[in-house]
């Protein structure tokens, strides 16, 4: 039998059982590790900040968001921290952060820290996020109306053994080329084993 065919066969029996083993642990369930619920005033032309933790791409955030009126949802890939200091660096005569425009000054000079957002008005969303690398999460709400609004959140993190959509993806592509690799070769093996019978 040829060598390079015995490689062959070899290099498709690994990407083959990688495969199967990568599929299996994606089939893994996911764990609630925490779960947060906050109901919450938001004043008049103000915002308000949860900080969610740090995360990695094997958790997934479930949020559901709802209000009594017309609110700006958004999640943020920094700390609470963050925005605090920076609206403190750009205004240092400020005593209080609340105010809506200052949040939105930061959102305007830092847009690729908004990882999602969302306007809702009267009713409950729902929305899922995954981070790509692991970094610190925040959920941040703003209201621009003239009235207060009521918001209820809720949150839980779901985490996996390993991020479950990248995985799954692999184990897509290593199964099949696993198996035509191992199937050429075992097509040769019975050829050989063919030929050596008296």
């Amino acid at each position: 039998m040829k060598r390079w065919l015995i490689v062959l066969g070899r290099a498709g029996t690994v990407l083959l059982a990688v495969g199967l083993a990568l599929l299996l642990v994606s089939l893994i369930p996911s764990i609630a590790v925490s779960v947060q619920e906050a109901p919450q005033i938001i004043g008049s032309a103000s915002w308000q900040s949860y900080s969610i933790g740090t995360m990695a791409p094997e958790q997934t955030l479930n949020i559901s968001i709802a209000t009594n009126g017309t609110i700006d949802a958004y999640l943020l890939e920094t700390t609470p921290t963050t925005i605090y200091e920076w609206i403190a660096e750009q205004h240092p005569e400020l005593m209080g952060f609340v105010n809506v425009t200052y949040f939105d000054q930061f959102l305007h000079a830092n847009p690729t820290l908004i990882a999602w957002q969302l306007a809702i008005a009267n009713e409950t969303i729902s929305h899922e996020y995954t981070p790509n690398t692991v970094l610190n999460v925040t959920l941040a709400i703003s209201n621009h109306s003239s009235n207060s609004v009521n918001v209820t959140y809720q949150s839980s993190i779901a985490s996996s053994v390993a991020p479950t959509a990248e995985v799954r993806t692999l184990a897509e592509f290593t199964i099949p080329i696993g198996a035509v690799f191992t199937a050429l070769w075992l097509a040769e093996w019975q050829r050989a084993k063919r030929g050596r019978r008296p």
